[in-house]
């Protein structure tokens, strides 16, 4: 700086403040890599850990709708009451994992239930009236034969006594299954004989523990870009599923229990489910609270239980003939059993859907589907999945069982809700997390600030220091320039006096 020194404290200021701004301007990069380490799945993290056997206590309340008229059915819409919940603990564990190269993690998962009598309403023996699945599913799938073979088929089912209703225990209705006469002569009816038969009917027979039925998942790892961790690539070894055409067929979204990091309220949220063969989109709705800890709540809307009629981009999910709004068709996700899926009691439904029967009470608060996460990791606070299992029941001529219905019904079977909240050594864990993160991100904010301020007040008294430094360098150049000044009006005068020298002398000589 043309001779100029700097003192001490302007040589701190100018030098500290260029490696605070450095270190606030690395700093985000080193914090995200630590994200990284911990919030990828890979053996051995925190994330797989809680991933691979659920650290959250999970519950599944299930509640039926009792028929309470079943015989005035022909003359009298259907009339239903709610019995219920039955309370059941969820436990998952994920096994038969094969890590791949592509940065995805293969594997099948185990949901095991354990009924919970103290915080249920009613026992497992406690019976409910409801509609007769196997003789209804049969006639559905029979329906496009010939009248001589649904004629054939109509003998049957009244050789065998059968009714449109059937009175079974809680337990029957769901793990344990119940015999039925005619699923024992199905395999031996040549109308029928593409149809699945199984040994017992009950909505959940045989998934208790079973490794085979949610089917095989492949699922981003978040090792190649962490944004995509938790997304699932295939299910089955397929990207696309058999049951709805163009991108309702597509296998996205995640499992519901990773997330990727930073979500905004700008993003929607998918849940791939086995169960329902599609991708269940949510939408954010508000900002909420977990037990202290900040989240985005996002909910389900009308697009789940639409098939175009109130947005077009839905069509794919009609799967056949256009149903109501409320209703989703999953029946060949279903091998063929004419099974609808809404939200509890026609929440969200077209008003001619929920008073089509009688007993229905949509309420927003108990019957939407919810889902809070905290939007920096990524981890799910509270989870409100509920969804209700609805049997489609049509007059059908040839079939004596159906004959006289005086319209098509939409019979409600049972909702469930399933729920999973984060406890309080969980929340401490990750509200701890949170909090560093953002204490890091301030400090990081201040370091930025006062590494700029102390840099551009180092420079600033540079400068002064050298603005005062000129003058006493400068002084030769100064005296160089006086004399200069002096030895040429010396010069000039010289040449003054030389002329009048020799003016005179002109005049002197005759």
């Amino acid at each position: 700086m043309i001779g100029v020194e700097m003192n001490c404290w302007t040589k701190l200021l100018v030098v500290g403040g260029l490696i605070l701004t450095s270190v606030s301007l690395l700093w985000p990069v080193v914090l995200s890599t630590l994200m990284y380490q911990e919030l990828k799945l890979s053996p051995g993290t925190k994330s797989f850990q809680h991933w691979e056997k659920t650290p959250v206590p999970m519950y599944i309340d299930i509640y039926f709708h009792n028929w309470t008229n079943p015989k005035k059915v022909n003359t009298e819409r259907p009339m239903f009451n709610q019995m219920g919940p039955y309370r059941f603990y969820e436990k998952r564990t994920k096994v038969n994992l094969t890590w791949n190269d592509n940065g995805t993690v293969s594997y099948r998962q185990t949901r095991h239930w354990f009924f919970d009598p103290e915080h249920s309403n009613g026992t497992l023996e406690d019976k409910v009236t409801t509609v007769n699945m196997v003789p209804v599913v049969t006639a559905h799938i029979a329906r496009f034969r010939n009248s001589r073979d649904l004629i054939s088929l109509s003998w049957t089912f009244t050789a065998l006594n059968l009714e449109l209703e059937v009175v079974k225990t809680v337990s029957e209705l769901l793990f344990d299954g119940y015999q039925d006469r005619l699923l024992s002569i199905l395999q031996f009816f040549p109308v029928l004989t593409k149809i699945r038969v199984s040994d017992r009917f009950g909505w959940f027979y045989k998934r208790n523990g079973s490794e085979v039925l949610d089917g095989l998942f492949n699922m981003d790892t978040g090792t190649k870009d962490l944004s995509q961790v938790g997304k699932i690539r295939s299910w089955n070894y397929k990207n696309k599923t058999n049951y709805f055409p163009g991108q309702c067929g597509d296998v996205a979204g995640t499992s519901g229990e990773v997330f990727p990091p930073w979500l905004t309220p700008k993003d929607r949220i998918g849940l791939f489910s086995g169960d329902l063969c599609r991708t269940i989109n949510l939408d954010y709705e508000k900002d909420t609270s977990v037990n202290g800890i900040h989240g985005l709540k996002f909910t389900g809307g009308t697009d789940l239980v639409d098939s175009g009629l109130k947005d077009p981009g839905t069509a794919c999910y009609r799967n056949g003939e256009q149903t109501p709004l409320g209703l989703l068709n999953i029946t060949e996700c279903r091998h063929g059993a004419p099974i609808f899926v809404s939200y509890p009691h026609f929440y969200l439904a077209d008003k001619e859907v929920q008073t089509q029967v009688g007993g229905m009470n949509p309420n927003k608060d108990k019957h939407s589907f919810d889902l809070s996460v905290e939007p920096t990791f990524g981890v799910p606070l509270d989870v409100k999945g509920r969804f209700q299992i609805n049997i489609m029941v049509q007059p059908e001529k040839n079939i004596l069982l159906l004959r006289n219905l005086p319209r098509r019904y939409y019979i409600p079977i049972l909702w469930f809700d399933q729920r999973a909240s984060l406890t309080e050594p969980l929340a401490n864990e990750v509200g701890f997390m949170v909090t560093l993160y953002h204490v890091c991100n301030t400090i990081a904010m201040v370091l930025l600030v006062v590494g700029v301020l102390s840099a551009a007040i180092g420079i600033t008294l540079a400068c002064k220091e050298l603005n005062k430094a000129l003058p006493n360098k400068l002084p030769p150049y100064r005296t160089y320039s006086m004399e200069a000044k002096r030895r040429q009006a010396l010069i000039t005068n010289n040449l003054k006096i030389n002329e009048q020298i020799v003016e005179t002398s002109q005049k002197m000589v005759p």
